[in-house]
């Protein structure tokens, strides 16, 4: 009968260890997807309109980039900076720099490394909004803010509907900053704010979240595509659920999802529903 015990107990623990390196799969490191690492940012001249910079570019997802991504793609892509890039004069212009990276035909494979130069052009209205800011990214970081700081959030996520194919939520977004958003773009649709849905097994984002479906926003004719300062729009969406599974039914709905907007607080973009 001891035998027995003995031999139960460590049936047990190799099945507790194997479930241990199952979640340990799903780590930040493991991320699936397209996303790149912008770090030694070097401002190599900056005139009123116009910018170059030079990053080394380092392809962090789980899938190759090349330069025959289609549109939709790109627009998945994720951009992480490095810290530095805030103690330089075109942090305000990191929107811009993701917009150019974009537009960029890049051909970096899984875990690839290059010394990449980008000339930014300065739309003439923002061409005198002088130094940066530093951002909120997190609950220690210090709040940031000056009067052309936006800050887009996302509430008031509902669960419509849902069928075997698809889930339909409809949500809010606000901008509760102190400047403006331009969400719609000045020439094609790619140009607007992306909204993108992830499915999860916790309400938490992460970088293991998987990339549902996303939507290029659309309407604010009237104010001719901004977003003004205590002003709000409401958006339908329709998501996939073909990534979905029974371990992930958390839908988590993330504005500016490839992270074009430089706001004062980019903790308050996500909110999320369970779909079951």
């Amino acid at each position: 009968m001891r035998l027995l015990f003995i031999c139960f107990f460590i049936i047990l623990g190799i099945v507790f260890s194997w479930g241990q390196g199952s979640n340990n799969s799903l780590s930040d490191d493991n991320y699936s997807g397209y996303r790149i690492y912008l770090s030694n940012p070097k401002v190599l001249s900056s005139k009123k309109s116009s910018f170059k910079i030079k990053f080394r570019t380092t392809n962090t997802g789980s899938k190759a980039i090349s330069p025959n991504l289609k549109s939709e793609i790109k627009n998945q892509l994720i951009v992480k900076f490095d810290d530095q890039l805030e103690q330089t004069d075109v942090n305000q212009y990191r929107d811009l720099i993701v917009e150019k990276i974009k537009s960029t035909k890049l051909d970096l494979k899984n875990g690839g490394s290059k010394i990449i130069e980008y000339k930014i052009k300065i739309p003439k209205e923002r061409r005198n909004q002088g130094a940066s800011f530093k951002l909120n990214t997190g609950d220690k970081a210090p709040n940031y803010s000056r009067k052309l700081c936006p800050d887009l959030v996302l509430d008031s996520l509902v669960l419509l509907k849902r069928d075997k194919k698809y889930a339909y939520v409809k949500f809010r977004i606000s901008n509760q900053g102190k400047g403006f958003v331009n969400v719609i773009g000045e020439k094609t649709l790619d140009d607007n704010i992306v909204v993108g849905a992830f499915f999860s097994g916790s309400r938490k984002f992460s970088r293991g979240a998987i990339p549902a479906d996303y939507i290029h926003l659309k309407g604010l004719e009237k104010t001719k595509g901004i977003l003004f300062p205590g002003d709000s729009m409401e958006v339908e969406m329709k998501v996939s659920r073909k990534k979905q599974s029974k371990y992930v039914k958390v839908l988590i709905v993330f504005v500016d999802s490839s992270q074009m907007i430089l706001e004062c607080n980019e903790t308050n973009n996500r909110a999320s529903v369970v779909v079951k």
